[in-house]
Order: structure tokens, then C-alpha cells, then sequence
């Protein structure tokens, strides 16, 4: 130790102690979005993320893991896994969700009577960024929300 004082500097609520990322994985089956959204809500809780942040990221990580879980095609199933990395650095929230579906997601229009195809909408309507990769075996989506601090959010 050199006998300097740490103080963890905070930011949105979060210690630079509490910023490791975390990752979970899950194989593709219709419980897992439910898994996705306690195990993102666990984490943002633990790292003291403001509780209406945390409803949006549990939000988007439901829609995306869905989106995996309902449109990765039959002969990618067999071991494929959705993972999901979360990590909050300088008051920014982001999270991976990947998949072995190497096809992009589309943002779509969907009509007053469709009971689905709001996912992605979803995603750019909350999100402060979203986009889209490739991954090794799959594609990975992603997004950032700039997390509240005291009360107001960050600009």
C-alpha cells in the first residue's frame, strides 16, 4: 500500500469498487427472460443503481432476451446459450445480450393489433444508445442508459 487514502469515487450512485461487470448465461428456453430480468435487477440493486433506472434495464434485457429466446432459429438451439453482460461505468449502465442467431435485429412497425414486434422499439425508445454486432457463433445487442444521480439524471 502507498499509504494514500482510497475513497471510491461515486457516480450515479455506484463506487468504482462496484463496477465489475457481470456475466450470466442461460440456455434458450422460454423461463430464461424471467432469469435475465431478476439477475440484472440483482446486480443494479447490489451496485445501488436508482430504482427507476433498474425498471428500465430489467425492461430492455426482457425484451432483447426474449428476442433471442423466440427468434434463434431451430438448428442454432442444440447447446446455444443467450448471455448477458452488464456493467455501470461513469454513471452509464450498458448491457450485452448475446445470441447464436448471427441475423440483425430489426427495429419494426408494428400495428395496433399485433400481439409482438415492439421489442426493438422498445429498446430505441428507452435506451440512450442501442446497436448491434456480430459475435463469435451469433450476433450480440447492446445498450447504455445514463444512470439517475440524486434524483436527476446525468447529462
Amino acid at each position: 500500500m502507498d499509504g494514500r487514502l482510497r475513497v471510491p469515487l461515486r457516480r450515479g450512485g455506484i463506487t468504482r469498487a462496484s463496477q465489475a461487470a457481470r456475466t450470466y448465461a442461460w440456455p434458450l428456453e422460454m423461463r430464461t427472460p424471467g432469469a435475465a430480468r431478476r439477475a440484472v435487477r440483482g446486480a443494479l440493486t447490489g451496485w445501488g443503481v436508482a430504482e427507476a433506472d433498474i425498471d428500465v434495464a430489467e425492461l430492455l434485457t426482457s425484451e432483447v432476451v426474449t428476442n433471442s429466446v423466440r427468434h434463434v432459429r431451430e438448428e442454432l438451439r442444440v447447446g446455444g446459450v443467450v448471455k448477458v453482460r452488464v456493467r455501470v461505468m461513469d454513471g452509464r449502465l450498458r448491457v450485452d445480450v448475446t445470441d447464436p442467431e448471427p441475423g440483425f435485429p430489426q427495429l419494426m412497425a408494428a400495428s395496433d393489433t399485433d400481439e409482438g414486434h415492439r421489442g426493438m422499439a422498445v429498446v430505441a425508445g428507452c435506451a440512450d444508445r442501442w446497436g448491434w454486432h456480430p459475435a463469435a457463433g451469433g450476433k450480440t445487442v447492446w445498450w447504455t442508459q445514463v444512470l439517475e444521480v440524486r434524483g436527476r439524471r446525468n447529462e
